[in-house]
C-alpha cells in the first residue's frame, strides 16, 4: 500500500507530508493504521498464549482448531480485522478504494503543489552543495538606519551580497560569459541566445498562432517577482559606487516600482492586470519555492490569465550592470526575455512561451529599434510550467537608472497589446 501510493518518491504517509507544511493534512489514515496495528498484535498475542479462543468466530467456512499454527491464527485474525473496515486484504483494489476519501484530501489540498515544492528544495539542496555557488542571503534595509551604518553594514556583507550572475539565480546561475559562449540563433531581424540542445526556428514560431488563454473577461495578466528586492540605482552618479546595495525593500527603487510602472501601461490599454508585491527572496536561494505558492495561488485563482510575468532585473557580477539604449533623445533600460525548457524538468509549455517572447521581442524592435536583448533559452524552468505565456522579463540592470527602467515599460506595456490583443504577428 505504501509503495503504491508513491509519487515521484514521496510517500503520502511521509513524515514530512504530514507535520510540515501540510500540517493541516488529515491524520485519520494514520490513526487508524496504530489502531489496526495495537488490535492486530493483540490478537495474535492473545491467541498464542492460549488466552483466545476463536473457535466461535465466522471464517467464511474455514473451522479453526486450537492445534493450528500460531502463524495461521494471525492471519485468519488479520482477515477478520479487513474485514470488519470493508476490505479484503488480498483485493489491492477494495484497499484503495476504502483510502480513497484521504486520497482526496490530498489532492484537495493542493498536494501536487506540494510536490512541485519539493523538486525545487531538492534543486536547492543540490546548488547549495555546489562549491561554484554558496547561498547567498540578501541585505536587508532597517528603517531608521544612519547611512553611515547602511554604508558599513554594505561594505562588511559584501561577500554575501555579491552578485554573482544574471537575477535568474536558482537552479544554475546564467552568468554574462554564459550567455556569450552559448550559441546564438538569428532569423536576421531578433536573435536568441540558446543554453539547451533544442533547434530554435524563430521563423517557424513567428508563423505560429499563439494559444494563450481565450477568455475575455477576468483578470489578464498577472506581473509578479520571485526576486522583489532587486533594486537600480538613483542616479548615474551611483553607477561606479560599490557601496550602494544592489538589493532594497524600498518599492521606490527596486523592481516593485518597474512592475507598478507597467501595470500603469498596460491599463492605458484597458488590460485587466493583477500585480503582486510580496517578497519571496528573504531567504533568496529558496526564493523560486516561494514565489512558486504566490504563482499556484493566482493562477488557480484567476483562470482567465493569459500571460504571468515574473519581473526581474539583470546583474554581471563584481561591477554593477547598466544596459541602455538612446531612443528619440532619452535612455531606456534594455529588456531580456528568459524562457525555460524542460530539459531538467517537466514544463509542457515551454514551447508557446517561448512563441510569445519572440513576437513580444520582435514587436518591440519596431517600436523602439535595439531596446530588446536577445532571448535567453534556458535549461530551468523557472516556475513557467503552470500556463501558456509565462516568461521572465528583466528590465535593465543593477546600473541602470530607475527612470530608464521605468521608461521602458511603456514600449513593453505597446509590445504586449499589440503582439496578444491587436494580432500583430
Amino acid at each position: 500500500m505504501r509503495e503504491f501510493a508513491r509519487i515521484e518518491g514521496n510517500s503520502f504517509y511521509n513524515d514530512s507530508n504530514i507535520t510540515g507544511n501540510k500540517g493541516n493534512f488529515s491524520k485519520f489514515p494514520i490513526v487508524l493504521c496504530a489502531i489496526a496495528g495495537i488490535l492486530i498484535g493483540g490478537l495474535a498475542f492473545r491467541a498464542a498464549n492460549g488466552h483466545m479462543s476463536i473457535g466461535g468466530i465466522n471464517t467464511g467456512g474455514k473451522d479453526i482448531s486450537e492445534d493450528q499454527d500460531k502463524a495461521d491464527i494471525s492471519t485468519y485474525a488479520m482477515d477478520i480485522l479487513f474485514k470488519a473496515f470493508g476490505m479484503d486484504r488480498y483485493n489491492p483494489i477494495t484497499i484503495l478504494n476504502s483510502n480513497s476519501p484521504f486520497f482526496e484530501i490530498y489532492y484537495r489540498e493542493d498536494y501536487l503543489k506540494f510536490i512541485a515544492e519539493k523538486e525545487q528544495q531538492e534543486l536547492q539542496e543540490k546548488m547549495v552543495a555546489n562549491e561554484e555557488l554558496q547561498p547567498v542571503k540578501p541585505q536587508q534595509e532597517v528603517q531608521g538606519q544612519k547611512p553611515a551604518d547602511s554604508a558599513i553594514q554594505t561594505k562588511e556583507a559584501a561577500g554575501a551580497l555579491k552578485e554573482v550572475s544574471s537575477s535568474i539565480t536558482f537552479e544554475n546561475d546564467v552568468e554574462n560569459s554564459d550567455q556569450q559562449n552559448n550559441p546564438v540563433v538569428t532569423n536576421g531581424k531578433i536573435k536568441v541566445v540558446n543554453e539547451t540542445k533544442y533547434s530554435i526556428d524563430i521563423d517557424g514560431l513567428l508563423k505560429e498562432p499563439l494559444k494563450l488563454n481565450p477568455a475575455k473577461t477576468g483578470p489578464q495578466i498577472f506581473v509578479y517577482h520571485t526576486h522583489t528586492t532587486e533594486s537600480y540605482i538613483k542616479d548615474i552618479g551611483q553607477l561606479h559606487d560599490k557601496s550602494v546595495p544592489s538589493r532594497t525593500t524600498d518599492n521606490k527603487y527596486n523592481v516593485v516600482r518597474v512592475g507598478d510602472a507597467l501595470i500603469s501601461n498596460l491599463k492605458k490599454y484597458n488590460i485587466n492586470v493583477l500585480h503582486n508585491s510580496t517578497i519571496h527572496d528573504k531567504d533568496y536561494n529558496s526564493s523560486y519555492v516561494k514565489s512558486l505558492n504566490t504563482l499556484t495561488n493566482y493562477v488557480d485563482k484567476y483562470p482567465s490569465l493569459k500571460m504571468t510575468i515574473d519581473l526581474h532585473r539583470d546583474a554581471a557580477g563584481n561591477d554593477k550592470l547598466r544596459v541602455a539604449k538612446k531612443i528619440n533623445g532619452k535612455d531606456y533600460a534594455q529588456i531580456m526575455f528568459v524562457i525555460g525548457t524542460d530539459s531538467k524538468l517537466s514544463n509542457p509549455k515551454w514551447k508557446e512561451n517561448l512563441k510569445l517572447a519572440l513576437k513580444i521581442q520582435s514587436r518591440l524592435n519596431e517600436i523602439a529599434p535595439g531596446i530588446a536583448k536577445p532571448t535567453y533559452i534556458s535549461k530551468n524552468r523557472y516556475n513557467q510550467h503552470l500556463t501558456n505565456g509565462s516568461v521572465i522579463v528583466e528590465i535593465g540592470g543593477d546600473g541602470n537608472v530607475i527612470d530608464e527602467c521605468v521608461r521602458s515599460t511603456t514600449c513593453l506595456a505597446q509590445a504586449i497589446n499589440d503582439v496578444i490583443y491587436k494580432n500583430k504577428y
